[in-house]
């Protein structure tokens, strides 16, 4: 390619990002503004871990991320400082804009590709205030087993992490490895947050992300008995642990 064709390549690109992001963002805000929080348990453990000072990790399955991050980004007006990992790709730059156009700050980088150098810009950022959304299963899953990465940063940083997931009455689910769930227009939305914790320095990795993923797991099932709903689990993938169900989703249309 000459760089008269690679210049063209380029301008193409930006337009066709910048089409993107004018597109997805008002869409993204609009749908967010349209669900209805029917019930949020354990609000208060929220509050609880934005006033302890200490930096936050929020934690969620990857199917359970899209109403959990829109949760969080509302909680601004709390105190709270959202962050957001995003890969360094070209899907990624449009994830970026739009999740930065909503109040979230954008740590770029990838758990596969840049994995060490992601670590360390998350830990630069917690120092700053910023609280990570992170999603323990991902970023390619298997779904609903939690990775050590999550508690390794947990125990550095001394953060505070804090569980959570949602379910609702009406919502897509996608057919990707996660089969994420995203909540269709004014659907009732229920919130479920568990009680926030910390990893001391010695304790046992592997032990806190099997702890990690039963409370993941559990406020699943609950957001999901509140909600009246059972979503299909994530594609298996590896070997599995338990999960939410295994039954087909019901009323989600």
């Amino acid at each position: 390619m000459n760089q008269d064709s690679e210049r063209q390549a380029g301008v193409a690109r930006r337009l066709g990002l910048g089409i993107g992001v004018s597109l997805l963002r008002p869409t993204a805000r609009a749908l967010l503004a349209s669900w209805r929080i029917q019930h949020v348990s354990g609000d208060a453990q929220l509050s609880q871990a934005i006033d302890s000072g200490r930096p936050l990790l929020a934690c969620c399955w990857h199917q359970r991320l899209s109403a959990s991050v829109g949760y969080l980004l509302q909680a601004r007006a709390r105190g709270l400082r959202p962050g957001f990992l995003v890969s360094p790709s070209r899907d990624g730059e449009i994830t970026a804009r739009v999740v930065e156009g909503m109040g979230a700050h954008i740590i770029r980088g990838s758990a596969t590709r840049t994995g060490a150098r992601a670590m360390r810009d998350l830990y630069g950022v917690m120092k700053t205030g910023v609280s990570p959304i992170i999603h323990p299963d991902g970023p390619h899953g298997p779904g609903f087993v939690a990775k050590p990465g999550t508690l390794m940063l947990a125990q550095m940083t001394q953060a505070t992490l804090l569980p959570l997931s949602f379910s609702a009455d009406r919502y897509w689910q996608l057919d990707s490895w996660d089969r994420l769930i995203i909540p269709k227009p004014f659907a009732r939305v229920t919130i479920t947050i568990g009680e926030p914790f910390s990893i001391a320095r010695g304790d046992n990795i592997e032990a806190a992300a099997e702890s990690l993923g039963s409370q993941l797991d559990a406020l699943t099932r609950e957001a999901d008995r509140l909600a009246g709903t059972t979503p299909r689990p994530p594609k298996k993938l590896g070997k599995p642990r338990s999960s939410t169900s295994g039954a087909e989703t019901t009323r989600n249309d």
